[in-house]
């Protein structure tokens, strides 16, 4: 009875892991840009919020996050070409290679994406969003709260000097004080109305946004595989097996 031989070097597997997870990660990329895009949020916003995560300010996270994602990417394939170093589990031909490729794609999505998805995706997203249109629609809102109290205020100083009468002024600082707090109370109003949307915005993309995800992380495999398959052919045919 004799032993079935690995075909290719494990060095090999493992340098064809981290250029198929570099590949993979690059298509991965353009897929989640594509639905962040298709969702109304900017194309990069998928590394913005890679970023976030690992503790980057807005303005600082789009390289780390990017750098955070192709680093998980060469992981995930470098674990890929450790595992194609089995006997039982090495590539032959695309099909294996491919199949082996999606697989690994879809266990890495339940494996990793779905637990940051559901920590710490759901608060970053509102983070931005409250920096897009929609959460520059708040500080209009706030700016133009804060105008019409000034406004108000400045015609209620303007009355009290016109009156000489010390009963008027004190009415006139009773009125402006009435005013300030009902701009108070409405500024608040409109920051809670302002967070409302914005949560009940982020609740109806995150199951797209977990959709896409699905689908870009299948497409990583794929290209994964696809591209780990020639090279290990290739060395299994220079090592005559």
């Amino acid at each position: 009875m004799t032993m079935e031989s690995i075909l290719y070097p494990k060095k090999i597997a493992l340098g064809a892991g981290i250029v198929g997870g570099i590949a993979g990660g690059a298509v991965m990329y353009g897929i989640m840009s594509m639905v962040m895009t298709q969702i109304g949020m900017v194309a990069n916003c998928f590394a913005i919020i890679m970023g976030l995560i690992t503790g980057q300010s807005y303005e600082n996270a789009l390289g780390p996050g990017i750098t955070a994602h192709f680093l998980t990417s060469v992981a995930i394939g470098v674990a890929f070409g450790a595992v194609i170093t089995t006997k039982k589990l090495q590539i032959r031909g695309f099909g294996k290679g491919i199949g082996l490729g999606v697989a690994t794609g879809v266990i890495a999505y339940v494996v990793i994406f779905l637990p940051i998805a559901m920590t710490a995706l759901p608060p970053h997203m509102m983070d931005i969003m409250k920096m897009m249109p929609m959460g520059n629609m708040e500080g209009n809102m706030q700016s133009n709260s804060m105008n019409e109290q000034s406004q108000m205020q400045g015609n209620s100083m303007s009355h009290g000097q016109m009156s000489n009468n010390s009963e008027m002024n004190q009415q006139g600082t009773m009125a402006g004080n009435t005013i300030q707090g009902k701009g108070t109370m409405d500024k608040k109003m409109k920051m809670e109305q302002m967070d409302k949307m914005i949560t009940e915005q982020t609740q109806k993309l995150f199951p797209m946004i977990l959709a896409g995800s699905l689908v870009s992380h299948i497409a990583f495999g794929a290209v994964l595989g696809t591209a780990v398959t020639p090279i290990v052919k290739r060395a299994a045919q220079r090592s005559g097996r």
